[in-house]
């Protein structure tokens, strides 16, 4: 594997801005959602043109999930990307008149809410988080996203420049101070909703390998190790984007209480990581452009991360250094 391969995905230079942020959030206010996605889509040519690396990852992808793997392709896929990130300034305002949405599963998050027990949100970067959201339209869920700290303020000013009332909470990971687990405990104790993203490892990061499409591939440790801390329920959710303009929306159980038995640990976390894969790869084959990794993401004759057995105290210790995607 190369040496750009093997480069972390957080390392990848950001190409958002303050400014593009602006440019994107006037072009949709002022010329509309159509005007929008129309010069997204330029901007989508240009950046598979050049992006090498983007392209390479998405041709890749395509090819294990059996679909058409060309530049057109490459580019389609991307172009999905750019909508989808567009559509963030509707569902962060609780702007919803664009779009149509299907719900599935949100039975279970109405119960949470009714019985007021908290529950982590395990998701992944495909399709939109962002419209999962829209199950709190007439059930206002209590939602903290978990995100890489550096990240954070990118996202806040994102929040703030969309003039959103966008009740979730950004918890920050700072991986120098492990005090933000603090903040995902009380949340947790409150009833509330914790959302964390299961498919990005960071360098550093626990994580075990497990299959996925059909090839090995990474898949972070610490959402099973945080799981297994706060004793609290695990759900999957998707947002899953069907052009032009729906949004098909899942949320199913993933485990009531993640145990991680000592003595076997690496291998109880390995096996939630597997389920969490094969549910994700069904997924992905619902919307084959929904996924949102430009990245090389297997990891092809790599062992297997081990995660430390020990006590309680141990795996606290673990779970304060996950790092969810951003």
């Amino acid at each position: 594997m190369s040496d750009e391969a093997k480069a972390d995905w957080r390392n990848q230079p950001e190409r958002g801005s303050a400014l593009g942020i602006r440019l994107t959030i006037w072009s949709a206010r002022v010329c509309g959602r159509r005007v929008a996605r129309f010069i997204l889509a330029i901007v989508a040519f240009y950046f598979t043109l050049f992006a090498t690396r983007a392209r390479r990852a998405s041709a890749d992808y395509l090819r294990r999930i059996d679909q058409p793997h060309g530049f057109w392709d490459s580019y389609r896929h991307i172009r999905d990307f750019a909508h989808v990130a567009l559509d963030r300034l509707y569902f962060v305002r609780d702007d919803l008149r664009p779009f149509h949405m299907t719900h599935t599963g949100n039975e279970h998050l109405i119960e949470l809410s009714k019985t007021r027990r908290g529950a982590l949100l395990l998701g992944a970067h495909v399709g939109s988080f962002e419209a999962m959201r829209a199950l709190g339209q007439e059930e206002r869920f209590p939602i903290n996203i978990l995100v890489y700290w550096k990240n954070a303020r990118m996202i806040s000013r994102f929040l703030e420049e969309a003039g959103s009332d966008f009740h979730a909470k950004v918890i920050e990971i700072n991986p120098e101070n492990p005090s933000y687990m603090f903040e995902v405990r009380d949340a947790i104790e409150r009833g509330e909703l914790v959302a964390v993203l299961g498919d990005r490892v960071a360098e550093g990061e626990k994580f075990v390998t497990v299959p996925f499409l059909g090839a090995p591939a990474k898949f972070p440790a610490g959402p099973y190790l945080l799981a297994s801390v706060l004793k609290c329920p695990v759900y999957l959710t998707f947002g899953l984007y069907h052009r032009p303009r729906t949004y098909d929306l899942y949320c199913e159980p993933l485990a009531e209480r993640v145990v991680l038995p000592r003595g076997r640990r690496e291998q109880a976390v390995a096996d939630y990581a597997k389920l969490y894969a094969q549910r994700l790869e069904v997924y992905c084959r619902k919307a084959p452009r929904n996924w949102f990794n430009f990245y090389e993401f297997w990891a092809e004759g790599e062992a297997t991360g081990e995660a430390k057995s020990g006590d309680e105290t141990s795996t606290q210790g673990q779970a304060a250094s996950v790092r969810p995607g951003g």
